[in-house]
């Protein structure tokens, strides 16, 4: 009788794992989609940030070609 407890102890501790198991992987696949879903936000994420860096160097560079351009005062 005793030998049959243990048996049965030993499946439900058993199944217990398991269960554990089961569901460490569900969240490990649940973290690596989240984990590819944040990598492709910071990829846009810096690729709008090189976009906004080129518009702001030919900005700056276009005001620069302005501002040489304009005539200064002549002190008279």
């Amino acid at each position: 009788m005793s030998e049959d407890l243990l048996i049965e102890q030993d499946a439900d501790l058993l199944s217990q794992l398991e269960d554990r198991v089961v569901k460490a992987l569900e969240a490990v696949a649940t973290l690596r989609k989240e984990k590819a879903a944040l990598q492709k936000e910071i990829d846009r994420l810096n690729s709008e940030l090189v976009a906004a860096k080129s518009k702001n160097k030919t900005a700056a560079s276009r005001i620069s070609k302005l501002l040489d351009q304009m005539e200064l005062p002549s002190a008279e």
